[in-house]
C-alpha cells in the first residue's frame, strides 16, 4: 500500500478544461513553464553538431525524453493547445515542490547549499537525477489514472526559495479514456498523487550516493579551472611527482635505455667521422693521437738522475 503523501513532497494539481484557467493552454507550456528567467538546461544537455543552439533548449523534459530543443517545446505547445480548443480535453497544470531539508537528504543539493533570497537555488542541484525522478513519478500517476496515450512536459524552476517543477499532462489520443460525461474528467485521484511522491522518493532514495553532488555550479567551476591552467604558459617539469613508486622504477630503467642508446648511437657517429677516402678509392681511419707525457725537468746534481737510483 502507498503511504499518504508527507510534507516533504508538496504537489498542487488543477485542471484547465474548455478555458476554465485560461484561453491558451500553449502559452502556458512556452511562455511560463519553460520561461528563461525560471529555468536552465540540463547539465546532460549536448546540442546537436548540425543544429545551431537556441534559447530555451534542454531546458524542458518529457516521459520520453530527458531535455528537449527549443523548437519541440514549442511543438509540443502547438499540440496541448490544439487538444485544448476541443473543449473536452483536461490539460493537467501541476507543481511539485520539495523542501530544503529533503533535497539535501536525498543528495540532490549539497549540505552546505545556503537559500537567503530567491533565485538562490540557480545551478545549486543536481538536475539530472531530479528530472528522471519525477519522469518516473508521473508515468506512475498517469498510468494509475488510466490514461490512454498519457504524456507531460516539465520543467525544474529555481526562481523562488523553493525548488520545484511545473508539470503540464495531458491526455494525447484520440480518444478520450478518463470520462466524466462527455469531457475528460479534471480531477486526479488522491491515490495517483501518492503513486506521484512515492515513485518521487523511491528513485531520489535509490539513487542517493554519498559522492559530491554534480550541479551546475561545480562542473562551471571545474570548467573554469580548466580553462586557467590551459592559458598558463608551459613549463617543463624535469621530475615529475609519481604516486605509484613502481611507475617511477619503470620510468628510470626507460630513461637509463634511452641514455645508453644515445651514447652508442654517438660512438658509431664518432667512428664514421673518423674514416676517409683517398683519390685511389682506399679507406683509411685515423686513429687518435696518444700523447707521451713529458719526462719532468730535474735541476743538475739530482742524484736520481745521476745514478737512476732511487733513495
Amino acid at each position: 500500500m502507498i503511504k499518504e503523501r508527507g510534507n516533504q513532497i508538496i504537489v498542487t494539481s488543477q485542471f484547465n478544461i474548455n478555458g476554465s484557467r485560461g484561453k491558451d493552454a500553449g502559452a502556458f507550456v512556452s511562455d511560463y513553464v519553460s520561461r528563461e528567467s525560471a529555468t536552465s538546461p540540463s547539465t546532460s544537455y549536448v546540442p546537436p553538431v548540425n543544429k545551431r543552439a537556441e534559447q530555451g533548449d534542454g531546458v524542458a523534459f518529457t516521459l520520453s525524453a530527458s531535455h528537449l530543443s527549443r523548437q519541440e517545446v514549442l511543438d509540443t505547445a502547438t499540440r496541448v493547445q490544439e487538444l485544448h480548443e476541443t473543449g473536452t480535453r483536461a490539460i493537467q497544470q501541476m507543481v511539485i515542490s520539495f523542501t530544503h531539508d529533503y533535497l539535501v537528504n536525498q543528495r540532490i543539493v549539497a549540505p552546505d547549499t545556503k537559500i537567503v533570497k530567491k533565485g538562490d537555488y540557480e545551478g545549486t542541484y543536481d538536475d539530472v537525477r531530479l528530472r528522471h525522478a519525477v519522469r518516473s513519478g508521473l508515468q506512475s500517476m498517469i498510468d494509475d489514472e488510466g490514461y490512454r496515450d498519457g504524456k507531460m512536459i516539465a520543467c525544474i524552476q529555481h526562481d523562488t526559495r523553493h525548488l520545484h517543477v511545473h508539470v503540464v499532462a495531458y491526455e494525447d489520443a484520440d480518444e478520450i479514456a478518463r470520462k466524466r460525461g462527455k469531457e475528460e474528467k479534471g480531477v486526479i485521484k488522491a491515490s495517483s498523487l501518492n503513486r506521484l511522491t512515492h515513485d518521487i522518493d523511491r528513485y531520489l532514495s535509490l539513487t542517493k550516493t554519498p559522492h559530491r553532488v554534480p550541479n551546475a555550479k561545480v562542473l562551471t567551476k571545474q570548467d573554469t579551472v580548466r580553462k586557467e591552467v590551459s592559458e598558463k604558459p608551459t613549463v617543463a617539469i624535469s621530475e615529475p611527482v609519481y604516486i605509484n613508486p613502481y611507475l617511477r622504477i619503470l620510468e628510470e630503467r626507460k630513461r637509463e635505455a634511452v641514455l645508453k642508446q644515445a651514447q652508442k648511437e654517438e660512438t658509431i657517429q664518432n667512428k664514421r667521422d673518423t674514416a676517409r677516402i683517398d683519390k685511389e678509392g682506399n679507406i683509411w681511419i685515423d686513429k687518435p693521437v696518444v700523447t707521451e707525457p713529458e719526462e719532468p725537468l730535474r735541476p743538475k746534481g739530482d742524484p736520481e738522475q745521476d745514478n737512476g737510483l732511487s733513495l
